[in-house]
């Protein structure tokens, strides 16, 4: 049924779109907050961008085309949320949704099935992610997408920032025509946090597009116009006084199949076509195409790759490789629309190839395909029936009467948890699809059952277990051997090591929205592996070119690496993938070049000399200390420095046609910082530098720690550390995480207890929390707050306190005569002098006090015996504080006479991250 007329061809575009950088999460709300009235954003975590975007342009007091301010809904929770959501679009609002977790959106699954049967046309925003299994993950995977495939939900996919935005506003007119919800998604992080490029819908084409909310518009359907009659509101009110109905009800046997059937014809069937003429428009407006299924290179290929997301960029760049350096005739398909599923475009696409490789970024288990795959096979069946019949079964299917009009299927599952696919894997999968290649039609990519070469004697037993259970377990995974280089020649790779908590993010965005708007480059930058987490190292990719950016993973091979912190050898490899003649720019207190030399390990300083690798060394933290108090603001200005150091002596200066002072002027406001900075860096001659001079020893983190050696092993393997620190922990401890393997173990998710000591923060702090006894009150403020229970309380006799003391002095080699029984004096004598002492009092000249009236007590011939046992006494005790306070001194003493206790609380230096939270809460500045 033909539901619109043919468009005309129009080479001239009214709306080309405004030219921003920005991330999918932002794009996504600039253009909502023009389009939606209301939005039931829940913040379900740190990473709930767009709820929280969505919340800022309220508070601004943006108004939207329809010239009214934004309504923001904050629930309890996600069920709640898609209740609201509900409850809005219900009222004739032009409603809005946004997901940020794939548990928000598997616990409101009940609330979308009932918003399509209401026919509520709401968009759903999500920022996919991966859903808890065995274990949780808050990076990129597309269970929760697929985990509304049988709801009624239109679904689509967007493969970055610009067609996230343009898809939200194609959606939104689908959605309103058809009276049908839909679910717009993008890969969480790696397409939701990945600042570039777009051209951003302006307001104009938006309210032109779509119109109004309250606009009467003609009804698009036949079923529609039996309902509405020839006009209908744009955006109908279920819930009004004017025309009062009741919605969702409960119905009998003899009418409630009769209402879900009746959706199919009446509303379902319609939606390909909508969405057919929808995108049609859309292009007519703007010259940027959208079809349900988009191609590329798809003409004459042999094999095609299907797949949706931010996969596909890699997919493109690596099939143009492929077609040009080994003459592979490979195409990619976008699966933009995956509900309807386009199987009448699919039947046609897929016809007689020699490979169709599908990638999903899901796994589901006991299934007999995965959801893409799944939908194609069946397409591929509705074919064949059409080739066996006179008229063909199904509409707008191909025809299949040929065994090889059916094209050979290859599933692969990749990327799971944000885990980075890369050119050299899609590679691999394309080669087991050839003649020659083992044409195995299901397989992971990316990780390992068993290596090739264990990495170690534990790791080796462990795989001849494995194998000798599972013979063929290393046919599941598929892994390219090296990456081909696909960026453009002019392009400048960028890695920035720092640690969370310390705007380390901010430092990457800052640098790419400058390249862009200052010196009109091309950009992609992006936060590796999700949220950053206090005080752990973390790594910002950023590419910039004077060409456009289509590789979309981390990359293998950057030509500069910013160190933030001075300890980034301590915990990582920062010269890894740093190309030959490559810039390493190290923050360093250090002013001297032979001693920021030395500081470097021996195997680091080896790499520097074979690779040439240029090295600048700046003191960024005192730069900004200087020009500020603040330290917040601090933050902000090392990252202005770091920014300034790298347009100074980084590749990318041969790039830009400016002068050194017109460079200067575009970085930063501050445009003195950024002379300082200039000025303040200093350059390590490699050449003049003697390898091996290092006084950083770095120690064998292969090695168990000390506190492991000195536990025992558990009999149940599950349970025991020691079997836990061998498999996957020296492999953390090492940098090699990405060697773990796909075991029973990990596949289990169980970790032993005690792990934490293997944890050692000792090189990722920049500062420590110190302990002022005299001001503590044992409020418990401190270590109840301290998220690495780091700051442990502790509260002990005096008895206690001075055997511990006695034990250390024998265990030193010293052996005490009088002390034992002198100490029992020496505590009495403590005891009087506090019995009227509180919070305040300092312990040390109390304890010196007693100890010397102790030691007078003594006759000459043995006080000088006395005397030196004390003396190793107070030397033992010389590093604990005690503090006196009201419920563990007072509150004793007052009803035990003689028995007020010590409160100690002792800052943990392996588990201390330097967080400073408990100095922020507390209160008596202790």
């Amino acid at each position: 049924m033909a539901l619109f007329g043919k468009k005309k061809q129009n080479n001239v575009f009214k709306y080309p779109g405004i030219r921003k950088v920005m991330n999918g999460n932002t794009a996504v709300i600039m253009c909502e907050r023009e389009s939606s009235d209301a939005a039931g954003a829940y913040l379900s975590t740190t990473a709930s961008g767009m709820s929280a975007g969505w919340n800022q342009e309220k508070t601004k007091g943006h108004l939207n085309i329809s010239n009214r301010p934004l309504i923001s809904v904050n629930p309890e929770d996600n069920h709640a949320a898609a209740t609201v959501t509900a409850g809005l679009s219900l009222s004739g609002l032009r409603a809005t949704h946004f997901s940020s977790s794939a548990q928000s959106l598997a616990s409101m699954h009940e609330s979308l099935y009932a918003a399509v049967g209401k026919r509520l046309p709401y968009v759903l925003n999500i920022a996919c992610k991966a859903i808890t299994k065995a274990t949780s993950n808050n990076h990129c995977g597309h269970d929760d997408y697929h985990s509304m495939d049988d709801t009624g939900f239109i679904q689509l996919f967007a493969r970055n920032n610009q067609s996230a935005a343009d898809l939200n506003i194609i959606s939104r007119k689908i959605a309103e025509l058809s009276l049908n919800p839909a679910a717009v998604a993008q890969d969480g992080f790696l397409t939701s946090h990945l600042i570039e490029p777009l051209n951003l819908p302006e307001r104009e084409l938006i309210e032109e597009f779509i119109g109004l909310p309250d606009d009467i518009i003609s009804t698009p359907t036949p079923a529609q116009s039996i309902l509405y009659g020839k006009s209908r509101r744009r955006v109908p009110e279920t819930w009004t006084v004017d025309q009062p109905t009741q919605s969702g009800g409960v119905q009998g046997s003899d009418s409630y199949m009769q209402s879900v059937a009746g959706q199919r014809p009446y509303f379902f069937d319609h939606v390909a076509e909508i969405a057919d003429h929808c995108m049609d428009e859309w292009f007519e407006l703007t010259g940027r195409r959208y079809q349900r299924i988009n191609q590329y290179l798809c003409d004459d290929a042999d094999y095609l790759i299907i797949a949706q997301g931010s996969v596909l960029n890699t997919a493109e760049v690596t099939a143009d490789h492929l077609r040009t350096s080994r003459k592979l005739k490979v195409g990619v398909v976008d699966m933009t629309m995956f509900r309807p599923f386009p199987g009448d475009l699919i039947s046609h696409l897929i016809k007689g190839r020699k490979g169709i490789l599908v990638l999903e970024r899901t796994d589901q288990p006991l299934s007999e395909d995965l959801p893409i795959i799944a939908e194609i096979r069946s397409t591929i069946s509705k074919a064949i029936d059409n080739g066996n019949t006179k008229s063909a079964a199904f509409a707008g299917y191909a025809s299949y009467s040929k065994t090889t009009d059916a094209s050979p299927l290859y599933s692969a599952c990749f990327g799971l948890g944000g885990l980075e696919i890369q050119a050299k894997d899609i590679i691999a999968a394309v080669e087991n699809m050839l003649p020659e290649g083992k044409q195995q039609k299901f397989f992971y990519l990316g990780i390992d059952f068993v290596h090739k070469k264990s990495l170690s004697p534990q790791q080796e037993i462990q795989q001849q277990s494995i194998i000798e259970a599972y013979p063929t377990i290393a046919q599941l995974a598929l892994n390219g051997a090296k990456n081909p280089k696909l960026l453009p020649e002019s392009a400048t790779t960028v890695r920035i090591h720092a640690l969370g908590g310390r705007k380390s993010s901010r430092a990457g965005q800052d640098l790419a929205q400058t390249l862009f708007e200052q010196f009109d480059l091309e950009v992609k930058a992006n936060p590796h592996y999700g949220v950053e987490k206090k005080a752990q190292p973390t790594t910002f990719y950023l590419t910039a070119a004077s060409e456009a950016l289509r590789l979309n993973n981390a990359y293998d091979a950057v030509n500069t690496v910013i160190a933030t912190e001075p300890n980034v050898f301590n915990h990582c490899d920062p010269l890894a993938g740093l190309t030959d003649g490559g810039t390493f720019i190290i923050q360093s207190k250090l002013s001297n070049a032979q001693d920021v030399w030395g500081s470097f390990p021996a195997h680091a300083q080896q790499t520097i000399s074979d690779k040439q690798i240029k090295v600048f060394f700046i003191d960024a933290i005192k730069i900004a200390q200087e020009s500020n108090n603040d330290l917040h603001l601090q933050l902000d200005l090392q990252n202005s420095v770091f920014k300034s150091v790298f347009f100074k002596v980084s590749p990318i200066i041969e790039l830009l046609d400016k002068t050194e002072e017109e460079i200067q002027a575009a970085i930063d406001n501050d445009l003195d910082l950024v002379k300082r900075s200039y000025n303040q860096v200093q350059e390590i001659i490699v050449a003049e530098m003697a390898v091996g001079d290092s006084s950083n020893i770095l120690l064998d983190n292969s090695s168990a720690p000390l506190l492991l050696q000195q536990k025992p092993a558990n009999e149940e393997a599950i349970a025991d550390i020691h079997r836990f620190w061998n498999q996957t922990g020296y492999l953390y401890n090492d940098n090699k995480s990405p060697k773990n393997l796909a075991d029973p173990f990990i596949a289990l998710g169980v970790v032993p207890a005690a792990t934490g000591v293997f944890s050692d923060m000792t090189a990722n702090r920049l500062q420590h929390p110190q302990w002022i006894p005299e001001n503590c009150t044992a409020c418990g403020n401190c270590y109840s707050s301290c998220p690495d229970s780091a700051i442990p309380g502790l509260i002990n006799t005096v008895n206690e306190v001075f055997e511990t003391n006695i034990k250390r002095i024998e265990k030193s080699g010293h052996a005490v005569k009088h002390l034992r029984r002198a100490i029992r004096t020496a505590e009495k004598k403590y005891h009087e002098l506090t019995a009227d002492k509180s919070i305040g009092t300092t312990l040390d000249p109390i304890f010196a006090k007693a100890i010397g009236d102790t030691i007078k007590e003594y006759a000459e011939p043995e006080r000088d015996e006395v005397a030196q046992e004390f003396e190793w006494f107070k030397e033992v005790s010389s590093s604990f504080k005690f503090a006196l306070t009201e419920p563990y001194h007072d509150d004793m003493n007052s009803r035990m006479p003689r028995n007020g206790g010590l409160f100690s609380i002792t800052i943990n230096p392996d588990s201390c991250k330097g967080c400073m939270e408990c100095v922020t809460v507390c209160e008596t500045e202790a």
